[in-house]
């Protein structure tokens, strides 16, 4: 006998000796004679969870967050707590039902969204070939199992092994396949794998390809495995399963450990010729450029050199010009005070001759012989002295 204390929030369940249970609430406090008390617990999901519910009759619900639950042994077999279904914007998911009737219903829900299933309901496990953590380039099968199926273009490596050629020469091909997921529904009715389909298409075009070759022609037709129109087989089965195969690029190739010893030796003897033809090629371009950089350098001087030939012709035609110009300058200068000598000489004697001729006019007007005083004037024999007596008489 004691008393027990269920405090706010918490549930009870109390059992009697024969077995019977009831349930308590908080808050109270109970009296226990020969019972048991069980104190029940709480099952919380926040909004990204879900409570699974299973009956004591066997029926399941999913109750979906946020909430609580106590679990009640009187009512309850098992309450378990689940994440939701996050499906991101590029992915779906395959869902199936039961109904009624006992057939099977499939659903697909496309992301972005939060997924609770119903009681019923179950997510469709995908099982396909995927690559090794240690070799890309390889598959494992079943070794990619996931629920949500990514629908944007998705690639994967793959290297198809002892492809043979028509002289017996085992090659590795090295492939990077490109693919875009199409047709959900048809994939899910045709294929169960649809990786797997799609390497053994591709073996199968490469095989074709390499098989009619020699180990020459197929160095000379390499850069065909990097084209779709290669792989008719690859195209047809994507097509069929739901896929489009957008490219398929081929990255190199893998031989025989001899050969490829060969190979890398034919490889290094042709790029040495070919780096030796192109320093050869610089030093031809390097000569023509100093050649050519020359020849211009010298036309250059020589279009200086004429530049200021013509100029210096120049020089000395204008300064011929100038000294002609000023040759006639000096001459019509010359000539016009010449002009202008002889204009004031005639000036001058045109005055004389008017004084003169006034002097004369004067004379006569005094009662002057003008012919004798001619005369005595221009005579050079006479005395000057008998010119002044006689014209001191004449005046007297």
């Amino acid at each position: 006998m004691k008393y027990k204390t269920v405090r706010e929030g918490e549930q009870a369940v109390v059992y009697n000796l024969h077995g019977e249970g009831r349930l308590v609430e908080g808050p109270c406090r109970i009296f226990l004679f020969r019972e048991r008390l069980h104190m029940l617990k709480l099952h919380t999901a926040n909004q990204y969870e879900y409570l699974k519910l299973k009956d004591k009759d066997g029926f399941v619900t999913h109750k979906r967050g946020p909430c609580s639950l106590f679990f009640n042994p009187l009512s309850y077999e098992e309450i378990s707590l689940h994440k939701a279904t996050q499906i991101d914007a590029n992915h779906l998911i395959v869902v199936y039902k039961r109904v009624k009737d006992g057939s099977v219903q499939r659903r697909i829900v496309q992301g972005p969204n939060l997924f609770v299933p119903e009681p019923e309901e179950w997510l469709h496990e995908f099982r396909w070939h995927g690559s090794d953590p240690e070799n890309k380039a390889r598959m494992i099968p079943s070794h990619n199992v996931f629920t949500q199926l990514a629908v944007i273009p998705d690639q994967f490596y793959y290297n198809v092994h002892e492809v043979r050629t028509t002289d017996d020469t085992m090659i590795t091909i090295k492939l990077m396949l490109f693919y875009t997921l199409k047709d959900v529904v048809l994939m899910l009715d045709t294929t169960h794998d649809p990786i797997a389909d799609m390497i053994n298409a591709l073996c199968a075009d490469v095989i074709a390809f390499i098989s009619r070759l020699s180990y020459d022609e197929f160095l000379k037709v390499t850069h065909k495995l990097s084209e779709v129109e290669s792989y008719s087989q690859l195209m047809q089965r994507a097509e069929r399963i739901g896929y489009q195969v957008q490219k398929v690029v081929f990255r190199g190739y893998h031989a025989s450990e001899q050969l490829q010893a060969m190979q890398n030796s034919a490889i290094e003897s042709r790029t040495q010729l070919r780096l030796n033809a192109e320093i050869e090629d610089q030093k031809q371009k390097l000569a023509d450029f100093n050649f050519a950089k020359e020849q211009a350098r010298t036309k250059l001087k020589q279009e200086m050199e004429k530049s200021k030939l013509e100029h210096q012709q120049k020089l000395d035609q204008m300064r011929k010009q100038h000294t002609l110009e000023l040759q006639e300058l000096t001459h019509a200068q010359k000539l016009q005070l010449q002009e202008m000598a002889n204009k004031i000489k005639l000036e001058h004697e045109a005055a004389e001759d008017n004084h003169s001729i006034s002097y004369l006019g004067s004379l006569k007007s005094v009662n002057v012989n003008l012919t004798k005083y001619l005369s005595l004037q221009n005579a050079p024999h006479i005395n000057e002295e008998v010119v002044v007596v006689g014209q001191s008489k004449r005046s007297a």
